[in-house]
């Protein structure tokens, strides 16, 4: 066996999962990872007064777009259509001299057709490739992927945006031994939130076809996620990233065989 079928052979999806996409004739190509090892400065660079942290957003989105293309190519290498289940994990170190270090890593499993292994019906479906014949990539578990396609879509690319903000410290103690709200705070997730979401909005749109079979035509499975990490109490300000994540669906082509629409049920 050669080493690339040794790689195509490996696999995080679970036996239902697996099941599941071989039933729409999509087999496992091997488990795909990419990886971005990103420096956003030090903490004496960054502004002390409550806000976002420009440099370390911009850097941390740029570290995750490195990890997702890197896991795109690889998926390429073997052959597959595209990556299933994404999931981004990044770790934050401080190292010498108080400088921010990103570690960004993108996994997910790589899927092509087997017209072999296809049921008759979906043998001759045409490929899920992007236009450009890159390998689409989704964040999508299997089923809620088989669901999408069998709905009369496709995913195109994982669609994400961001936004790091930092805390200054000197705010919790102006609050020190009174119960009430700290607005600044508060504003600040809000901030900071609606910022991530409008970025992902914004980042895909702006860098997708306006026209042709890949211009988006939503996002689904969207989620807000939060992460504290840096600094906090005595050692530095607290700093916080929303990250806002889903996956960018254009419609199927209309003689699609993967299009299955719903039959209707006689309820009595």
């Amino acid at each position: 066996m050669s080493a690339a079928q040794r790689t195509a052979a490996l696999s995080e999806l679970s036996v239902t999962e697996f099941l599941t996409l071989a039933r729409v004739g999509l087999m496992p190509k091997g488990l795909v990872i990419g990886s971005c090892v990103f420096s956003a400065g030090t903490q004496y660079d960054w502004t002390v007064s409550t806000g976002e942290i420009t440099q370390l957003s911009t850097s941390l989105r740029d570290a995750r777009k490195l990890a997702i293309e890197r896991m795109r190519a690889q998926a390429a290498r073997l052959g597959a259509e595209g990556v299933v289940d994404v999931r981004l994990e990044v770790e934050h170190h401080v190292w010498r001299g108080a400088r921010q270090v990103a570690k960004c890593i993108a996994v997910g499993t790589a899927v092509a057709h087997d017209e072999d292994r296809a049921p008759a019906k979906l043998r001759g479906a045409p490929s899920l490739r992007l236009a450009n014949g890159h390998p689409f990539d989704s964040d999508l578990s299997a089923a809620d992927f088989v669901t999408l396609l069998s709905a009369g879509y496709r995913p195109l690319t994982v669609a994400m945006g961001n936004c790091v903000y930092g805390l200054d410290p000197r705010e919790l103690r102006k609050h020190r031994d009174r119960d009430e709200e700290i607005v600044v705070f508060t504003q600040a997730f809000f901030d900071a939130r609606e910022t991530s979401m409008e970025r992902l909005q914004m980042d895909l749109f702006r860098h997708s076809p306006q026209e042709g079979r890949d211009r988006p035509s939503g996002i689904v499975g969207m989620t807000v996620s939060e992460e504290t990490y840096g600094g906090g109490g005595a050692s530095g300000r607290p700093i916080v990233e929303f990250l806002a994540l889903g996956t960018a669906i254009t419609e199927l082509g209309a003689d699609d065989p993967r299009h299955a629409p719903p039959k209707p049920r006689i309820v009595v």
